[in-house]
C-alpha cells in the first residue's frame, strides 16, 4: 500500500494523531509514526507508517553501539503555507536512536495560514534520543509554527539540536520572514519540565532582532537526563564554556543549568560553517562525557 511501511509484525497499534484539516489541494498534511525496540543491544524498527511528504529512510549503524540512525526528509522540497505535518516517534526501554535531515528545512513564502511542524517524541526507560536535523530556512515572507515535545522515561536521555537560520542570506533576505514561532517541552518522569517558546516577527520591531543584525544563525542545544552525576554536569559545562571562549569571534553563545537535570546552551552564529563546528564541538563533548562514544559521520554532502 502507497505511503505505508511495516519492517515487524507487532500486535500494539500506533495511536492515531487526530486527522487534520483538509484544507487546499496544494496543501499537504503529512503524518509519521515510528515505534523502535532494543533487541539484543542493536536498536530496530519495530513498526511505521507514513503519509507524504513525510518519509524516512531505513535506519544505519554508523558505530558499535546499536545505535539507528534515521534520516527525516520532506520530498517536496519544503514547506508551504498550510502543509502540516507531525511526527511521532516512540522509543522502547535501552533503544537508542539518532533522528536527522539530509538538508535543510526550507519554509516558502507565505499567503494564509503558516506552515506546521509538530514532533513528539516519548523515550523510554533507560533510552536514548538525539535529534540533531539541519536548520530550519525561512524564506521571504514565510510564516513556520514548531513544536516539539519530548517526554522522558525513567533513565532516559536526551540531545536535542534546533537551529534557525535569517534567511537566504545570500539572496539578501536576511530577517525577512513573517513569522517563527517554535516552543520546544521536555517533560521527565517525575513531572519536572523544561520549556523554551518564542515567536520572531521582523516586520514587527521584535527587540530581539536588533541584537541578532549581526548574525545569521540561532540555535539551541540541550542534554537532559536524571541518570547523570553531578561531576559529569560539570565536566561538559566547562567544555562548552571553553568551546565558545576559542570561537568568540565567529559565535556567541552561553551555557546555563535548568531546573531538570541537565544544560542548555544557546549561541549565535555568523555563519553555517561556523555553526555546524560549534555543533560537532557541543555534541561530541556530550557524547564523550555521557556515553564516552565518539560522533558518528552523517556524510550529507
Amino acid at each position: 500500500m502507497p505511503g505505508l511501511h511495516e519492517v515487524e509484525k507487532h500486535p500494539g497499534v500506533i495511536p492515531k494523531h487526530p486527522p487534520f484539516d483538509q484544507g487546499s489541494a496544494r496543501t499537504r498534511k503529512g503524518e509519521l509514526f515510528v515505534e523502535c525496540a532494543n533487541r539484543n543491544g542493536k536498536t530496530v524498527f519495530t513498526r511505521s507508517r507514513f503519509s507524504h511528504p513525510w518519509y524516512f529512510f531505513q535506519p544505519l549503524y554508523l558505530d558499535q553501539t546499536g545505535c539507528a540512525t534515521t534520516f527525516l526528509t520532506n520530498p517536496s522540497g519544503g514547506f508551504v503555507g498550510g502543509d502540516t505535518c507531525f511526527l511521532q516517534a516512540e522509543l522502547g526501554k535501552d533503544s537508542h536512536v539518532l533522528f536527522t535531515t539530509p538538508s535543510a528545512t526550507r519554509v516558502y513564502r507565505t499567503l494564509h495560514k503558516p506552515a506546521v511542524q509538530s514532533i513528539d517524541l516519548r523515550v523510554g526507560a533507560d533510552a536514548i534520543c538525539e535529534w540533531i536535523p539541519e536548520p530550519v530556512i525561512p524564506f521571504s515572507g514565510s510564516c513556520f509554527d514548531q513544536r516539539i515535545t519530548v517526554q522522558l522515561d525513567t533513565g532516559a536521555s536526551l540531545i536535542l539540536w534546533d537551529a534557525l537560520a535569517a534567511g537566504r542570506v545570500v539572496r539578501g533576505e536576511r530577517w525577512q520572514f513573517s513569522s517563527f514561532e517554535n516552543r520546544m517541552t521536555i517533560r521527565l518522569s517525575d513531572g519536572k519540565s523544561l520549556e523554551e517558546r518564542y515567536c520572531l516577527s521582523p516586520g514587527r520591531d521584535n527587540p530581539c532582532l536588533p541584537f541578532t543584525r549581526e548574525w545569521n544563525y540561532v540555535g539551541s542545544f540541550f542534554v537532559v537526563s536524571d541518570n547523570v552525576t553531578s561531576p559529569t554536569w560539570d565536566r561538559i559545562k566547562n567544555d562548552v564554556t571553553t568551546i565558545f571562549e576559542n570561537k568568540a569571534n565567529e559565535v556567541l553563545g552561553g551555557v546555563s543549568e535548568p531546573s531538570v537535570p541537565g544544560l542548555v546552551v544557546k549561541l549565535l552564529a555568523r555563519s553555517a560553517p561556523d555553526l555546524n563546528a560549534v555543533l560537532e564541538q557541543l555534541w561530541r563533548a556530550a557524547r564523550k562525557h555521557l556515553w564516552n562514544t565518539e560522533i558518528p559521520s552523517l556524510r550529507r554532502y
